[in-house]
């Protein structure tokens, strides 16, 4: 019944937890919520990895490890962006600085922990954009790729000054 209804967790822990059901003397209403809440806890793990997988982030992606005060910036507005409040209110965010200063790694923690808060978040490069938007009509994953970034909470994109823009791509930015 569990493969029928893909309840997968609950069919690979289902000894584990009727032992333990035994042992403590389970009631047949703690039984079943602890069924399903393994099956839950299940589920938004895999989903969670499915979306960090999608998000495309850099290695680097911890921001216990930045150094916010080395970068110039304060430790109480790495803060306030950890909070992710500016996701929900629409905000714009445009890191700058010099080569080196954490940009890269910042956006992508930000990221990071967007994608963990159940954000639909993606981490891409400018010149990823520009295929996606130039290719979405011809090849089937881009096409899919862009309808996920249309429906994002927030997309992160790097080294967007790296990329060279051509004379008649000016024009798809106005």
């Amino acid at each position: 019944m569990c493969s029928q209804f893909a309840l997968t967790s609950i069919s690979s822990n289902i000894d584990l937890i009727v032992s333990e059901a035994e042992k403590n003397g389970t009631g047949f209403m703690q039984y079943t919520l602890d069924l399903l809440k393994d099956e839950a806890a299940y589920r938004l793990s895999k989903d969670q990895a499915k979306r960090m997988r999608a998000a495309g982030l850099p290695k680097s992606t911890n921001l216990e490890i930045y150094d916010a005060e080395k970068n110039g910036l304060k430790a109480i507005r790495l803060a306030q962006l950890r909070e992710l409040n500016w996701i929900d209110q629409l905000f714009n965010i445009v890191l700058m600085g010099t080569s080196g200063t954490g940009k890269t790694h910042l956006a992508a923690g930000l990221c990071s922990e967007a994608v963990k808060a159940g954000y639909k978040a993606y981490f891409r490069s400018m010149e990823d954009i520009i295929n996606t938007l130039k290719t979405k009509d011809f090849v089937k994953s881009q096409m899919v790729e862009y309808k996920r970034l249309i429906n994002a909470n927030i997309i992160v994109l790097d080294d967007i000054m790296l990329f060279p823009l051509e004379k008649n791509l000016a024009v798809a930015f106005f």
